[in-house]
């Protein structure tokens, strides 16, 4: 587990933030360089990242209008854990310390194999509105497993004593509005922070599916107005990320802006 800690705020006439780099994941080899260049979509932007030795997020602030959530900053255990990693930091915000192993096996779970089309592609699986679908250690390009959408994580916040809101079509607007009430959000998006229009499998039951490669959810702890930044914990590599707001509005449209606020 590594932990990472954000450099606390000062205003002093001006604000002086440092922020985590958000670069696409096939460039780190560990999820951690010292200074990149993040080519995302709005802009090239250039941000520090944080010292991997610091062990916890910056606490919550609100200077000049910046807000920024105590979080632990984990690394997901499993393969394909990322929502009850993801869960277990939102929990952490309020209080609530529930191992991402726990979450997991309350998660329900459809370990069932796909059918998978001519192109290689599943024409049929299980539901991730419903389920945790294929086996958490699988490999989400061969198919072998996938994860799960946000009710059955709203049902795990809730299961531990936690008022947690799901839905879709989140805008970057009500995210912040829940970070200034204290809550962290965990949304999904891919592992490589890019939009990219989904692809549809049809459940067991019926239901049309969207899907993408590389499914990954993060819970989302800061934002600053000034810099025009979202912060997130990235659990897949167990640190602190910030991308442009403008970019990581664009990576929610996979998932057409799906979330669970957690409070």
């Amino acid at each position: 587990m590594i932990r990472l800690r954000r450099p606390a705020i000062a205003a002093v006439g001006f604000l002086i933030l440092a922020a985590a780099v958000a670069v696409p994941l096939w460039t780190l080899a560990d999820g951690t360089t010292p200074h990149a260049i993040a080519d995302v979509p709005g802009g090239t932007t250039s941000l520090a990242t944080p010292s991997p030795s610091a062990p916890t997020a910056s606490p919550a602030s609100t200077d000049a209008g910046a807000v920024f959530l105590t979080a632990p900053i984990i690394k997901q255990d499993l393969a394909l854990d990322c929502e009850s990693a993801a869960l277990e930091v939102a929990l952490a915000v309020q209080h609530i310390d529930v191992p991402q192993d726990q979450i997991f096996s309350s998660l329900p779970q459809d370990p069932r194999s796909p059918v998978l089309g001519s192109d290689g592609y599943p024409v049929r699986w299980g539901d991730p509105f419903t389920d945790f679908v294929g086996d958490v250690n699988g490999y989400e390009p061969d198919f072998t497993g996938y994860g799960v959408y946000y009710p059955p994580i709203v049902a795990a916040a809730e299961r531990y004593g936690a008022v947690a809101t799901g839905h879709t079509g989140w805008t970057i607007a009500e995210i912040v509005a829940q970070l200034r009430l204290g809550n962290s959000v965990v949304m999904w998006l891919t592992s490589d922070f890019k939009p990219h229009a989904p692809r549809y499998w049809t459940a067991w039951d019926g239901t049309r599916v969207p899907w993408a490669i590389g499914e990954h959810a993060v819970p989302v702890i800061g934002y600053d107005p000034v810099r025009g930044t979202i912060t997130f914990v990235d659990v897949l590599y167990g640190v602190e990320r910030t991308m442009t707001t403008q970019a990581f509005a664009a990576a929610l449209t996979t998932f057409d802006g799906m979330g669970v606020a957690v409070s």
